[in-house]
């Protein structure tokens, strides 16, 4: 089944949310602004592709706001 695309508002919870911690799980991100982890998914992805969040794989995959973490030589 496709998906449409995301809820725009949904974009910009998950954009405000990361801006007030250095990285998060898609988890935690739903739970913290209170919409299903699908939706979240969804949303983290555009927002993936539109160059403004990456993901980082540290033992287990996070999100966080593009450029906001440092690689472990950069620090």
């Amino acid at each position: 089944m496709e998906k449409g695309p995301a809820n725009p508002e949904i974009k910009k919870k998950v954009l405000a949310f990361l801006e007030t911690v250095e990285k998060a799980k898609s988890k935690e991100i739903a739970a913290k602004i209170g919409e299903k982890k699908a939706d979240v998914d969804l949303a983290v992805k555009e927002l993936a592709l539109e160059d403004k969040v990456e993901y980082l794989y540290i033992t287990t995959t996070f999100v966080a706001l593009k450029g906001k973490v440092k690689a472990p030589n950069e620090q």
